[in-house]
């Protein structure tokens, strides 16, 4: 693997003969976002306010769609599960788990701002409309507007804080 980064190293890298490695690398993406998640702030009617999309993004646009689409689903849900919202932690997995894979799909390894401010706004969507639709079913439709505002928040944040930090890794990565 001598001249590869370790970008394509990790996307294009035969896993089916070092399965460890996989699962290595996948559970530190995970643990990573679920520490991120883990710094929490609660908020109205069920929800929080977490430094998870951080993680998300920089994962998913540093090593693309199934690093983003993994680490999103299981970290945020096992948060959820660890912070007593259980309820939500299917939701949140398959949610958080399609905001990282289409925001690493459309942009993973991308240094282009407007694709990467693109694929968030995708994403984050995603994950705006799924929380909403979510809250509307579980607790009332009333309290979707807090949830929406919340969630905003949080995609703003994570958009404002990962694209730097995953620019530089990407050019950091691709110069290995």
């Amino acid at each position: 693997m001598q001249g590869k980064n370790m970008i394509s190293t990790f996307n294009e890298y035969d896993y089916s003969s070092n399965p460890a490695r996989l699962i290595a690398m996948q559970a530190l993406m995970v643990a990573f976002v679920s520490a991120a998640t883990f710094i929490a702030v609660p908020g109205p009617s069920s929800s929080y306010f977490n430094l998870g999309e951080i993680a998300i993004y920089i994962l998913a646009l540093t090593f693309g769609g199934k690093a983003g689409g993994v680490a999103g689903a299981f970290g945020s849900a096992i948060t959820d599960i660890l912070l007593g919202y259980s309820i939500w932690a299917p939701f949140t997995f398959v949610i958080k788990g399609l905001e990282g894979y289409v925001v690493g799909r459309i942009a993973g390894g991308e240094t282009d701002l407007k694709k990467v401010i693109i694929a968030i706004l995708i994403g984050g969507h995603i994950m705006i409309v799924g929380y909403g639709i979510t809250k509307g079913f579980l607790i009332s439709w009333a309290a979707v507007l807090p949830e929406i505002i919340i969630d905003y928040g949080q995609m703003s944040i994570g958009a404002v804080v990962a694209i730097p930090i995953s620019r530089q890794l990407i050019k950091h990565f691709k110069s290995k």
